[in-house]
């Protein structure tokens, strides 16, 4: 990159708040920032020409949680800290929704049908005997009702007959969202700087340093780089995971009507416009998954087309477009919000749930900057 005095003079300039990463969380956390103190001045530093790691490259799945995925939750992380992370889930759709409209989402209040292979008979007997035990969970947490409904009907051939309805998930244009987000924030006065890779943080001198001979000061730092995040801050609990996607041409005989999931929420699918849009199966072959480089591979991409074929014969003929995203998971679903440094925070590992708590996480990092 040559850059010309003057730009290199506006990237350098320093922000009261400085915020890497314009992904959802970072975005949501320089807005949140600025409708509560107006008058700091922020910065946000992106290294690719669109967020770099999930926000833009994700399914657009709007939930908050299968009732296996709940299930599963509980037995790894105990009832307190799985209700806890559902209840960030639902706050940040809500967040989201009323910060950037339901029309500017592409919101489709579909809902989302848990599946279950033929396999799964003991996990689908464990899902019906736990049914009203999970709702209640959420109506005494969220303040919804009847938030999980058994369902009969045969859907699709391979799968079992009975299937769990969640009448309060949707699905979302994630791209549309950002780009709601960006004006936004732009209207507010945030400086969104693409193109800026940065590659160390100064700890003493409170100085970024970027390709191209790049040098950044800041007052307050803000990384919300998800999934990137330890290459900046070795320490970090936090793992890099490649989630892979397809997306089919246009089907005539179409006919998907909500979001889907299966096997846990590790693989999902719906309708976009006609085109069958599934992705997941990095539980499949986590070894090879656990990596920040983008790309597909041979194993998931053919799982991925068998699935395809079970729920649309003939489907996989008709792929359009492979892509992946890489998303931020560790030890516990809980998302790190926490200081490294008195002037150093830190908000990211949301788990593959981006499109849910992204928003909440922003409000809190916001209040976190704004109270220091």
């Amino acid at each position: 990159m040559n850059y010309s005095f003057w730009e290199k003079k506006y990237i350098q300039t320093k922000a009261h708040v400085t915020v890497i990463g314009s992904g959802i969380v970072g975005l949501s956390t320089a807005i949140s920032i600025k409708e509560k103190q107006p008058w700091l001045s922020v910065k946000i530093l992106e290294r690719g020409s669109l967020p770099y790691g999930a926000s833009t490259k994700n399914a657009g799945f709007a939930c908050f949680g299968s009732v296996s995925e709940l299930l599963d939750d509980i037995t790894t992380m105990g009832e307190e800290q799985c209700v806890e992370i559902v209840k960030m889930r639902w706050s940040g759709l809500q967040k989201l929704k009323s910060r950037v409209g339901e029309g500017a989402l592409e919101y489709n209040h579909c809902g989302g049908t848990e599946l279950f292979r033929k396999s799964d008979q003991a996990l689908l007997n464990e899902c019906i005997d736990k049914l009203n035990y999970c709702n209640n969970l959420i109506y005494n947490n969220l303040n919804i009702s009847e938030c999980y409904k058994l369902m009969n009907g045969r859907q699709f051939n391979d799968f079992e007959t009975v299937s769990i309805f969640n009448k309060y998930e949707g699905t979302i244009n994630p791209v549309s969202m950002l780009n709601t987000l960006i004006k936004k924030a732009s209207v507010m006065g945030i400086n969104i700087i693409n193109g800026v890779n940065i590659n160390h943080i100064n700890r003493i001198d409170k100085l970024l340093s970027g390709e191209h001979n790049l040098e950044i000061e800041y007052d307050k730092l803000v990384v919300c780089t998800n999934g990137f995040a330890a290459t900046l801050l070795p320490s970090l609990p936090v793992t890099p995971a490649r989630n892979q996607v397809l997306i089919t041409k246009v089907l005539p005989e179409n006919k998907l009507k909500s979001g889907y999931h299966l096997d846990k929420g590790y693989v999902y699918f719906r309708n976009y416009e006609g085109r069958i849009l599934l992705g997941g199966g990095r539980n499949l072959d986590p070894e090879s998954e656990f990596t920040d480089q983008f790309g597909t591979t041979f194993l998931i991409r053919e799982y991925l087309k068998t699935i395809l074929e079970s729920i649309s014969p003939g489907a996989s003929s008709n792929i359009d477009h492979w892509w992946s995203g890489i998303l931020g998971i560790g030890p516990t679903k809980y998302p790190i919000c926490e200081w490294v440094e008195p002037d150093i925070l830190v908000g990211v590992r949301l788990g593959g749930m981006g499109i849910a708590i992204g928003s909440y996480l922003g409000e809190k990092l916001a209040t976190e900057i704004v109270n220091s």
